[in-house]
């Protein structure tokens, strides 16, 4: 009787799967001048507050402000009024603050990285306020004369959230370095990008990130 010999299992490689299930994802911001960013992810493109001509293919769109008009296509996801999001893997949170002049914080957190959207506010935050923000990886906070809070309402706010990295935004030609100043720092290298690891943020004192614009 002829016996017939079974064909080896073919085996899964043990270390491919650990490399796919652990991959250390990097997550890029790039500044557009105003308080406009985007934030590139290992899934998902966002579009924080900048003007329609720049957002181009980002799969997420946070406006700048309530109920402004935007012309989004079909696949992407366009978030502009208070409330708790999620798309494609970015978490987006627009927290209402303010009691004279209400406003509203963005909070987006991206591969794993959490990114604090500080325009607009025009009065310090309050202790539920601060709360609802929760921990921050990353403060993007406007400075100089375009910002509405003034100098010391900027660096106490800053001191109650503890960022890790605070990035200046809005500011005009000399205003960052006069930032850097306040808040205790030499002269800070200008980048025109940043790429950050979750596991690589800085831990034991908070950093100072300036971008330069691009066009």
């Amino acid at each position: 009787m002829e016996i017939q010999i079974p064909q080896r299992l073919k085996r899964s490689n043990p270390l491919r799967q650990i490399k796919n299930c652990c991959r250390i994802l990097t997550m890029q911001i790039s500044y557009f001048g105003n308080t406009g960013f985007l934030l590139k992810g290992n899934d998902a493109s966002v579009a924080l507050a900048l003007p329609a001509e720049k957002i181009g293919n980002a799969e997420i769109v946070v406006t700048a402000t309530e109920n402004e008009e935007m012309q989004a296509s079909a696949e992407q996801s366009v978030f502009d009024w208070p409330g708790e999001y999620e798309a494609r893997g970015v978490s987006v949170q627009l927290i209402p603050v303010g009691n004279e002049k209400p406003s509203r914080i963005a909070k987006i957190i991206i591969d794993g990285i959490s990114i604090v959207h500080l325009d607009g506010v025009t009065e310090p935050l309050t202790d539920t306020e601060e709360e609802q923000i929760g921990g921050v990886d990353m403060l993007l906070v406007s400075v100089g004369k375009a910002a509405a809070l003034g100098e010391k309402q900027i660096k106490n706010t800053i001191e109650a959230l503890e960022p890790k990295i605070v990035v200046p935004m809005n500011f005009a030609a000399g205003e960052e370095i006069e930032f850097a100043k306040t808040l205790g720092f030499g002269e800070v290298e200008g980048e025109d990008s940043l790429k950050l690891k979750a596991e690589s943020l800085p831990s034991e004192r908070m950093e100072l990130k300036i971008l330069r614009p691009r066009k």
